[in-house]
């Protein structure tokens, strides 16, 4: 995509929340987001329309909640944040705020999830150890982590030291699979896939940052070093005193120069082993999104929006009535897509499929589909109901999880041969 049809899409993306009268959102943050959202594979039209929902809150959504937040499970852009914690660490600061003295209060707050740093632009009167019942909070985001903020609004009560246990500071040993947006001072063993180097800047200096995927046997998340450890590619490493932040449910470590990196046995986690890894639809719901993964489930829709489409050709958006919402009646260009619920019993999620893979399921190209009628019975009668496993990266936000699929096939069960190892199954209980 260009950087002309990069701003036509934020110009959409901010006209359609001025008209539904969504949030004030900086441009330069939306094409922050529309990126990483391209970088995944999300097509262009649906990475717009999900940033439109993000940031056209719903009336009923804005109702304050009175219900508990465990930190492990905040968000940035959060408000009326009900909270438990402990105070871990809490420091004044002399700041100069249209042109006056003001004292503000940081520090970490810590419960049984994780730990979070915070600001107070008040004096709450509390200390070190103190466990406050925090009420009317909100969140931000700040160099990619959450922070917790206290105002005016914000009501704080001391309250019962037992209710939260003693927050420690100790590296907590997680595998991949567990890693939370959240999260910080954990030790993970794992081995480095994918590696680059950039150079960004950071408080008006230049660094040298080092990313890329790690992975154990139990799945895959990118990291981020703010620090030069001498990483290279398949070597695996123990990192204590990492955190966690994710975007779109995709966990992401990131560790800095106050980390313990070391060199691990490298038959600690063979390569072998780290490979896209099979999850269940509750975990996955649970989870929020991850990297990499692989599903299974019954069809149960084939949504709207699936089939035979017609694109843009200057901008690839999907035309309606033979119109791009930006270039106008245009000459199409065909494509073939499809748009699928999948359900396990346990969870369901949504899953797009690109042309080729379409082409696979549907056993026709699409040329042949362009010839013939009745589409919509040919995708009901060969995939409604059938069983598929898909695999890609699961990005979750508030409308639910949605797979961009690397690929996809149709297994459905053999009723014969599963009745015959269930009725092995029962007679070996006898």
């Amino acid at each position: 995509m260009t950087d002309d049809e990069l701003a036509q899409y934020i110009d959409d993306i901010l006209e359609e929340l001025r008209d539904n009268q969504g949030k004030d959102v900086p441009r330069e943050e939306l094409e922050k987001e529309l990126r990483r959202f391209l970088e995944y594979g999300v097509p262009a039209d649906h990475a717009k329309q999900t940033l439109v929902k993000k940031y056209t809150t719903p009336r009923e959504r804005q109702k304050p909640s009175t219900e508990r937040c465990l930190i492990v499970d905040l968000k940035p852009n959060l408000q009326s944040v009900n909270i438990l914690a402990r105070i871990v660490s809490i420091n004044p600061r002399e700041i100069t705020v249209k042109g006056e003295q003001r004292t503000i209060y940081y520090g970490t707050l810590g419960d049984e999830s994780g730990t979070i740093s915070f600001t107070s632009w008040k004096d709450f009167s509390v200390s070190k150890g103190d466990v406050l019942e925090i009420a009317n909070a909100y969140t931000k985001e700040w160099q990619g982590n959450v922070k917790l903020n206290f105002g005016d609004r914000t009501r704080i009560a001391k309250t019962d030291d037992t209710r939260v246990p003693e927050v420690t500071t100790e590296p907590k040993a997680l595998k991949v699979k567990d890693l939370r947006g959240g999260l910080s001072a954990i030790e993970l063993t794992a081995r480095i896939l994918e590696l680059t180097e950039r150079d960004v800047e950071a408080n008006g200096q230049k660094k040298t940052v080092y990313s890329g995927l790690i992975g154990d046997e139990t799945g895959k998340a990118q990291f981020t070093a703010w620090h030069n450890f001498g990483l290279t590619e398949g070597m695996v490493i123990k990192i204590a005193g990492g955190y966690v932040k994710t975007w779109k449910g995709i966990p992401q470590l990131s560790f800095d120069e106050k980390a313990v990196v070391e060199k691990a046995d490298p038959n600690l986690i063979p390569s072998k082993e780290v490979k896209t890894q099979r999850v269940g639809l509750a975990d996955l719901v649970d989870r929020n999104g991850a990297l990499d993964i692989e599903v299974i489930g019954t069809i149960i829709e084939i949504r709207p929006g699936s089939g035979l489409v017609q694109r843009c050709p200057d901008c690839n958006r999907v035309l309606l009535d033979g119109k791009c919402t930006t270039h106008g009646e245009v000459t199409g260009v065909p494509d073939l897509r499809l748009k699928l619920t999948v359900d396990d019993g346990t969870g369901s999620i949504n899953t797009i499929l690109s042309r080729p893979i379409a082409e696979k399921l549907l056993g026709k190209t699409m040329d042949e589909l362009q010839g013939q009628t009745g589409i919509d019975e040919t995708m009901d009668k060969t995939l409604f109901g059938h069983r598929l496993i898909v695999s890609g990266n699961a990005l979750g936000d508030d409308f639910g999880i949605t797979i961009i699929a690397h690929d996809a096939h149709v297994q459905d069960l053999n009723i014969p041969k599963e009745v015959e190892t269930i009725a092995e199954e029962l007679e070996d209980l006898r």
